[in-house]
């Protein structure tokens, strides 16, 4: 049994790569299913090989209709193809939909008749299951839960002082949003929750690559008074440096179903503020995440404040145990049963 893998790596996410290696650690070899020649490459899988995709999208969607209705098309005889030749496709749904749909019907019929293609389906949580099960009619039987594996030991510290560079004393709180800059991530209701109760010794540090239509909102702030914009891609080497500077890491997302972020933030033991959400009864123990009801027009901003006692306090989560859970080991040994059927 091979298992063909899109992605096998990304340069934007260790996710695949931590998955790709546990599973050959595992004794499974997994083969690069290289992004655009899904219809090419597939030819060279066996019955009884596995095709993991991940975001499935990029094999049909497009902005022009036509091109997307042709894509569409063209991806279902591939999937015709892998059914005939007896390759299992599975599908690991990382989120409902896509962040960006611009067609949501034709979204949500191909994702329907992808899943109906799919040999299994793997989904981080018991919460995106149901959500699966409802939006697209697909039986339990053919969803298994998988967590999300952790980010521990990946990203090295070079000692880099992110606070002496940005001009911020030892003594401040510093709150942190990283990752790539989006609409959805609600960066607007963080800087103005932020403006609503920040004193002279606190800060907010937003770092991460914004798409164009966030780094214009992002220019037309008026009041960036500790507020730090580090508007790049941040490398590798200097997540960790970044991360141990600050005291809360805030994601107020729109949308979450599971968030590598937060896995990410709680891989360091830091405190999150998010929106509550069933994805933090299942990764997230007590004083690890404050969570807040987003309709409330307050609860963003009283969260944050509310982390910074949480910290005061000085608690001592049960991080190991959390963790423990997310052992690369166990998730790939519990992909590798999913694979040959053991469930």
């Amino acid at each position: 049994m091979k298992v063909w893998m899109w992605p096998k790596s990304s340069e934007l996410n260790f996710y695949n790569d931590l998955l790709t290696d546990s599973l050959s650690s595992a004794g499974m070899e997994v083969k690069d299913l290289q992004h655009g020649k899904l219809a090419l490459q597939v030819g060279q899988a066996k019955a009884g090989d596995i095709v993991h995709i991940h975001w499935m999208h990029h094999a049909y969607q497009n902005d022009n209709l036509l091109l997307f209705m042709v894509k569409s098309i063209i991806f279902i005889m591939t999937m015709i193809y892998l059914k005939l030749r007896k390759v299992q496709l599975v599908w690991t749904i990382h989120n409902l939909y896509p962040h960006q749909v611009k067609f949501k019907r034709l979204e949500r019929y191909m994702r329907t008749i992808i899943c109906k293609f799919c040999s299994k389906l793997l989904v981080a949580s018991e919460s995106i299951k149901r959500k699966v099960m409802m939006e697209f009619g697909v039986p339990a039987s053919k969803l298994f839960v998988v967590k999300h594996g952790h980010y521990l030991g990946v990203y090295k510290p070079a000692g880099f002082n992110f606070r002496a560079s940005y001009g911020i004393s030892e003594e401040a709180d510093v709150y942190l949003f990283l990752g790539a800059i989006k609409a959805y991530k609600g960066v607007e209701d963080l800087i103005e929750a932020f403006n609503a109760f920040k004193t002279r010794n606190t800060y907010l540090i937003i770092a991460g690559k914004a798409d164009k239509q966030m780094e214009s909102y992002l220019k037309r702030v008026e009041d960036k008074e500790n507020i730090i914009l580090d508007l790049r891609f941040i490398p590798n080497e200097a997540v960790a440096d970044l991360i141990s500077a600050v005291d809360v890491m805030v994601m107020p997302y729109k949308e979450i179903t599971t968030s590598g972020s937060a896995i990410l933030g709680l891989s360091f033991r830091k405190l999150i503020v998010m929106p509550d959400n069933d994805f933090i009864d299942e990764y997230f123990m007590e004083d690890m995440v404050v969570s807040y009801n987003p309709s409330d027009y307050n609860g963003l901003e009283n969260a944050m404040k509310a982390a910074l006692n949480v910290k005061r306090e000085h608690k001592t989560p049960k991080y190991e145990e959390v963790l423990k859970e997310l052992d690369w080991s166990a998730i790939a040994q519990r992909i590798k049963n999913v694979y040959q059927g053991w469930g």
